[in-house]
């Protein structure tokens, strides 16, 4: 008999994070028992780990309710790892979240159910909770109206990479994950902003609807933290505005007009990008120019090579 086509992959990669494992997989078991009607698969990705998170995978795996394909993939990279993990999906749907994440029990079902009657390729992000409310209010989206990304709108956070879904279709139109962007990469972050810009540019469909969700347990509790991860944030969309700064199509030169209109209002007083957290626009345009001259640095390296 042929192979059970698979419903939906879950991909989710992960480096050196043992320690934190076992929630995440136990949520992805409860989701996969509740959904015992799809065919799922998880793909995980272990990216280079040197602590002991392919044995907690492999001994999980064993009784998990859901089929497990544990990948390695040797060079370091969120995008890295993310490629590998959609050469090895075999769903219709592929699905994405974070090993600090623990997805809603009802996970799969809703996923199932939002791309059913789809005759078109629609990209979809779905809600982020905060896990543990001694973290700081940041990486989530807990939005309760759904939306639609327009020309308007900038593709950074509309939808996250910890909890975004779309057919395997897709892919064939949009490739694959650019592997510069993202953690453990040169430009650190980005690697979802830059995906979800391309399908829009591609004239796909992006969606966020809060239907389906995860709890992101992230662990940042101090301010040092959050501003160190938002200047990484920064650094990369300014390495993604310089890589669409002449792309006709995109909206990336008004996203940095936005961001050059926020600083300049911020110097004569206006507000701050976040009194609470203690981050300015000035900071964040300051790390968006760096971005940018990081890009086309790399760009002349890689010419000249």
């Amino acid at each position: 008999m042929p192979p059970q086509p698979v419903d939906i992959s879950l991909i989710i990669s992960s480096r050196n994070r043992a320690y934190g494992l076992t929630n995440c997989l136990e949520a992805v078991s409860n989701a996969a028992r509740q959904a015992d009607h799809l065919s799922l698969e998880l793909v995980f990705v272990d990216n280079g780990s040197t602590d002991n998170t392919s044995a907690i995978v492999s001994e999980w795996a064993r009784a998990a309710p859901i089929s497990t394909n544990l990948v390695h993939e040797a060079k370091p990279g969120l995008s890295v790892a993310r490629n590998s993990g959609l050469a090895a999906a075999k769903g219709r749907i592929i699905a994405f979240t974070d090993d600090d994440c623990e997805v809603f029990p009802d996970y799969f079902t809703v996923i199932a159910a939002l791309f059913a009657a789809d005759t078109d390729i629609v990209m979809r992000g779905g809600r982020i909770e905060l896990g543990d409310a001694r973290d700081l209010p940041v990486t989530i989206k807990p939005e309760l109206e759904p939306a639609v990304l327009t020309s308007e709108l900038h593709a950074g956070g509309f939808i996250h990479g910890a909890n975004m879904a779309f057919p395997r279709a897709l892919t064939d139109k949009v490739g694959l994950f650019d592997t510069r962007f993202g953690a453990g990469s040169p430009f650190r972050s980005g690697e979802d902003t830059d995906y979800v810009h391309r399908a829009f540019n591609a004239g796909i469909r992006v969606e966020y609807l809060p239907d389906f969700a995860v709890k992101h347990f992230h662990g940042r509790r101090e301010l040092g933290d959050v501003k160190k991860l938002q200047s990484g944030y920064a650094f990369g969309n300014g390495a993604l505005y310089a890589k669409y700064l002449f792309d006709r199509r995109s909206n990336m030169r008004g996203m940095l007009r936005w961001d050059i209109r926020q600083a300049v209002l911020e110097a004569i007083g206006r507000r701050k990008l976040s009194d609470e957290l203690g981050l300015t626009y000035r900071s964040q345009l300051r790390d968006n120019f760096t971005g940018m001259v990081a890009y086309w640095r790399g760009q002349k390296t890689g010419r000249a090579a």
